[in-house]
């Protein structure tokens, strides 16, 4: 709700997490996983990368400069394109967050819609003849996870076991963003990700004596 209406002047930067405002509960947000430091734990507003991803993608198929974007921590199997890493973006106020620039000659409107599942980012404006393209990311350097780390805990029963972190392999990607304008000239940018490799966490309880 927050971004559909939103007009972006011509030479404005647009700030996803401006746009958004305060996150928190006052503002209607609901507590979701965050990456924090090394732990996923619960936060308001947890879940809003999929607002920065679809916006990210969203911009490149309009053929807007990206001014700032960053990768997940670790690679996040929904934000997967057609099966490959790195087209993902992060948002955490104040940063890292997701810009772009309005350099037409002309308003863009940004409006909002879900369907079933899914979530659509619609830009409306006036197309100036400009094209972009990205390449298919190269994957590379997949680096298996350290062993899961055990923390006994009294919270739990003998034998219970709770884990609190997945783990996930990391990688590193990278693909090519490339604007022509319609006077011929182009403006590349090339994308890159690291994502760490993540060790499970599991609580278990103590051993009985």
């Amino acid at each position: 709700d927050s971004v559909n209406g939103v007009v972006v002047m011509p030479g404005e930067e647009f700030s996803l997490v401006n746009i958004l405002g305060p996150i928190e509960k006052e503002t209607g947000y609901l507590p979701e996983l965050v990456i924090k430091g090394d732990k996923t734990v619960p936060e308001y507003g947890g879940g809003l990368c999929q607002i920065g991803t679809t916006v990210f993608r969203a911009a490149m198929a309009t053929a807007l400069p990206i001014t700032e974007r960053r990768n997940h921590s670790y690679n996040v199997s929904y934000y997967l394109e057609n099966g490959l890493p790195g087209t993902d973006a992060t948002i955490y106020p104040a940063h890292p967050d997701l810009r772009f620039v309005n350099d037409t000659e002309n308003p863009i409107l940004i409006q909002s819609r879900i369907e079933g599942n899914d979530i659509y980012f619609d830009f409306w404006g006036k197309s100036d003849g400009r094209s972009a393209v990205r390449t298919t990311p190269e994957v590379w350097g997949w680096t298996d996870p350290p062993p899961t780390k055990e923390i006994v805990s009294t919270d739990l029963a003998p034998g219970q076991r709770k884990c609190t972190e997945r783990a996930h392999k990391g990688v590193k990607t990278q693909f090519t963003y490339t604007i022509t304008y319609p006077d011929g000239h182009q403006e590349e940018k090339v994308f890159q990700s690291t994502y760490k490799p993540w060790q499970e966490v599991c609580l278990v309880g103590p051993s009985e004596t």
